[in-house]
């Protein structure tokens, strides 16, 4: 298991949280630079398929300062992210402002308070590499999922090509770190996550979890050259 500071005995969990409350005044930003402000694109094909099946309710999970929620502004859609993170969600309710279909709130995305069967469509942005336990969060996404509805994940993967491979190694690990350092003043955060990014299973050895954790229909989109997939994958009926 990957934690941001391998040198504490805290939970993988309590670390993750302390990580995102600290660094949470320049997640934003940093993000941005991050992924050369490709992100909002990956979100907004998140956002499509989404709404491709007109939902009703959807869960943000691990929503962060909520950007994958906020897709969703003001349609005819409620929609509740949730995070462990409470500076994160204080963020995210800054940037909400009046909407009124839209909501944050603080859960542990393994081990959520909702109802079973509740929700049309879970959406995790690069989220599940930072679950404690992977099976129990996708085991609990499934139980709040409504039969016959869709998970779609947004997450890192690492390029299979050798050239881009080599530049995506070589940008996470050294450029990445030191703009955690500079910007957010904490660079066991974002080494963290280049290294959590680099490990964590991707392309056919995640959909085969997903597939273990009772999930399927599983599609895959890679996208930007191999650097993120998004998977859709369905409860069964």
């Amino acid at each position: 298991m990957i934690k941001p500071d391998k040198t504490k005995t805290d939970s993988k969990k309590i670390q993750i949280k302390d990580m995102f409350n600290d660094i949470s005044s320049r997640y934003d930003q940093i993000n941005k630079m991050m992924t050369l402000n490709m992100d909002k694109n990956w979100r907004n094909i998140v956002y499509k398929l989404s709404m491709s099946d007109n939902p009703n309710k959807i869960i943000d999970i691990a929503t962060g300062t909520g950007d994958i929620a906020l897709c969703f502004a003001n349609k005819s859609v409620d929609v509740v992210g949730v995070d462990n993170a409470s500076m994160m969600l204080d963020l995210a309710n800054k940037k909400k402002g009046n909407i009124s279909n839209i909501k944050f709130q603080l859960e542990d995305a393994e081990s959520m308070s909702f109802q079973d069967n509740t929700f049309d469509v879970a959406t995790v942005g690069f989220g599940v590499r930072n679950f404690e336990d992977l099976n129990k969060g996708l085991n609990e996404i499934r139980r709040v999922l409504k039969p016959g509805k869709r998970l779609i994940i947004l997450e890192t993967a690492v390029p299979s090509f050798f050239i881009i491979r080599f530049g995506y190694i070589l940008y996470t690990k050294l450029i990445i770190p030191i703009l955690g350092k500079m910007i957010a003043n904490n660079q066991k955060a974002y080494e963290y996550l280049s290294t959590s990014a680099k490990y964590f299973p991707h392309g056919k050895e995640f959909k085969l979890i997903l597939e273990q954790a009772g999930f399927e229909n599983i599609k895959i989109k890679f996208l930007s050259l191999g650097i993120v997939n998004i998977y859709s994958a369905s409860k069964p009926l």
